[in-house]
């Protein structure tokens, strides 16, 4: 291993995750989340890192010593890391030249650890309104069996919604539930046909299952129980807990509410027990899948490295580049800001809503 540059450069700040731009000189101390010891087309060891912090997550790479340096680091999941930042392929990663592993008691595992943007506070009233809409008396006592739940509530807020991908930081489950509730309301309200009072409680309960998915004491991963068994069976066997204590609970209505957790993922090739087979499945199944892909690309385009470009690199996950617009997000603001000032009483601004044409031609029997 490279000599210990800390010793000597104790007077350089740490950097976090979201400070790092391309051809930067980086310092700093960084969970590791993933490390691989890999080799080149020529057959060279290189150690490959992903790091992170409550900011966000970076790629490393080593390449001198990498076979002894992997050996060295083994069973240490904090770094102090030194090295340079470059672009590669329109991602940002941290070329590595010096490594040094943490003791885990030196750190505030806080600081690692990624948290929702939104208010806990806030999230849990617009939750608790949501679940004033349920009409009918057993789902009620259903519900009240998980909110008089203080430790697996307090677990059920916390929790983060997934490992990666979409809302994976601490809050995140609550905030995607509310999320799917907040959809299934909607949903509920266009198709009047969906048995409303069963969508939200399944959206309440879809992915409940991930309160024991999930260790997040350093970095988030998966639990023994969450690798081996999945959150949708846990999620069955936590609502077949509840379902004990709420007596005469209708057995049809367990049954589909079973269905509705072990079917949202919509098809067995992405991990769903069942495929949706109610109306109610349906839409939950589209609203969950909605509310996690709306999160993911949030986070794609709020964390793109290239402040020059329009588009975002390249995502493997969906097969595409993202738009980001040649429009920066304060003129977007600083537009409605204005829009909102004219519509208070201001001078008013037309804005043309069909091409000049288009909305002559336009009518009632058109639409």
């Amino acid at each position: 291993m490279a000599k210990d540059v800390f010793q000597t450069k104790k007077t350089s700040p740490m950097q976090c995750v979201a400070d790092i731009g391309p051809n930067q000189d980086v310092v700093g101390i960084f969970a590791v989340e993933e490390k691989q010891l890999r080799t080149t087309k020529n057959g060279k060891p290189f150690l490959t890192l992903k790091l992170r912090d409550k900011t966000g997550s970076v790629t490393a790479r080593l390449w001198e010593n990498a076979a002894e340096t992997a050996q060295s680091l083994a069973g240490h999941r904090v770094l102090r890391i030194q090295g340079r930042s470059e672009l590669f392929r329109d991602e940002l990663q941290i070329h590595v030249q010096t490594v040094q592993a943490v003791p885990e008691k030196e750190v505030n595992p806080s600081d690692f650890l990624p948290v929702c943007p939104r208010d806990v506070k806030e999230m849990w009233r617009e939750f608790s309104g949501l679940l004033q809409g349920l009409t009918r008396k057993p789902h009620r006592e259903l519900v009240q069996s998980f909110l008089a739940d203080k430790p697996l509530m307090q677990r059920f807020r916390k929790a983060p919604g997934a490992k990666s991908v979409h809302h994976a930081y601490l809050g995140g489950l609550l905030e995607h539930t509310v999320g799917v509730m907040r959809l299934a309301s909607l949903i509920a309200d266009v198709y009047p046909r969906l048995d409303r009072d069963l969508l939200l409680l399944g959206a309440f309960l879809h992915d409940i299952g991930k309160i024991y998915e999930y260790t997040y004491d350093l970095v988030i991963d998966y639990s023994d129980v969450g690798r081996l068994v999945g959150h949708m069976v846990l999620g069955v066997e936590i609502l077949n807990a509840k379902l004990m204590v709420c007596k005469g609970f209708p057995e049809e209505t367990a049954m589909v509410l079973k269905h509705l957790i072990l079917s949202h993922h919509g098809e067995t090739e992405y991990g769903a027990v069942q495929k949706p087979m109610t109306r109610e499945a349906l839409a939950l199944h589209l609203a969950d899948d909605l509310d996690a892909r709306m999160n993911s690309v949030d986070e794609i385009l709020s964390k793109s490295d290239d402040p020059e470009s329009a588009w975002t690199a390249y995502q493997q996950l969906y097969g595409r580049y993202f738009y980001k617009g040649s429009r920066t997000e304060a003129s977007l603001m600083e537009t409605g800001s204005a829009l909102s000032q004219n519509s208070a009483g201001r001078e008013k601004v037309q804005l043309p809503l069909w091409p000049e044409g288009l909305a002559k031609g336009l009518s009632h029997d058109d639409a």
